[in-house]
């Protein structure tokens, strides 16, 4: 299902920790892989590359230099087989990632994430943010990289697919139902649902607000479930969407989230915090579609 992966490399300990889940994947589906590394330029640099670095760095030096070491960084200097494309460039490095992404065909970005917090350069970095935010194609990202067991989830045989309840999910769903089937891997879905907000004199009322919309919910994913083909286990539970992720990604010990990143106001998926909060808080690499 994937056919040109684009791994942007920084060279950091993180980025050395995704390499595994970049082979894993170009093997898997028979992937070209180009490896990208964007030499960042300030904003106030842009008045013209000759004359912004004259006399404080040597960029074509600085480009020969990152391609040498793109190879080695990849390959643990040996030669990767198969072989792979090196592309280095200058500028803005989450816009250069989203356009070189959408003008060679590629239809999947792994990078790891760098920061925490509740704003948006913190809480994934602002290049993956960015990336997130702009990109056409699925992202796979990973905020553990620097923990010693994500390398557990490189075969990755379980997958939890975080759905919402309209047909905007389907998309999310076919993705699952394709890596499932070029890995073997189980699925189990998930949804969320809003807790209810209502005084102690309403709890029971409320208790039945609730009841009355995971079957709802449980509903319509079954139904969505006939649209795309799979019978897969359904678990929707009341919450922040990022904690009923997480909770259902360790209940299942999941080595991949499947999860939405659409542009239309739902409650799951649509809005992008909840996008960046499943991948901050998930034990496991997402891939956002």
């Amino acid at each position: 299902m994937f056919h040109h992966i684009l791994f942007p490399v920084d060279f950091s300990e993180r980025c050395k920790q995704a390499v595994p889940f970049v082979k894993a994947f170009a093997e898997r589906h028979g992937a070209a892989i180009t490896l990208m590394h964007v030499i960042h330029i300030p904003a106030g640099c842009y008045g013209g590359i000759e004359t912004a670095f004259s006399g404080l760095f040597d960029v074509a030096e600085m480009e020969t230099d990152a391609r040498r070491q793109l190879t080695e960084f990849y390959a643990g200097g040996r030669e990767p087989a198969p072989p792979v494309d090196g592309y280095v460039t200058y500028g803005d490095p989450g816009n250069e990632i989203v356009g070189f992404a959408k003008d060679n065909q590629v239809d999947l970005i792994m990078m790891p994430t760098a920061g925490r917090g509740r704003f948006r350069r913190w809480l994934l970095g602002s290049i993956t943010a960015q990336v997130l935010h702009d990109a056409e194609c699925p992202v796979w990202t990973a905020t553990h990289t620097e923990e010693t067991e994500l390398g557990k989830h490189v075969e990755c045989k379980r997958i939890v697919c975080a759905v919402g309840r309209s047909e905007t999910s389907l998309p999310v769903m076919r993705h699952a139902k394709d890596l499932a089937a070029e890995s073997g891997a189980t699925v189990s879905l998930v949804h969320a649902v809003p807790e209810p907000a209502t005084p102690e004199t309403f709890h029971a009322e409320g208790q039945r607000l609730l009841a009355d919309t995971m079957a709802a919910a449980r509903h319509q994913i079954e139904e969505l479930q006939l649209i795309a083909g799979t019978q897969w286990s359904v678990c929707v539970k009341a919450g922040e969407v990022s904690e009923v992720v997480r909770e259902a990604a360790m209940q299942h010990a999941a080595d991949l989230v499947v999860s939405g990143r659409g542009r239309l106001p739902e409650w799951f998926g649509g809005l992008r915090t909840h996008a960046y909060a499943v991948i901050r808080d998930s034990p496991c690499p997402v891939l956002s579609v």
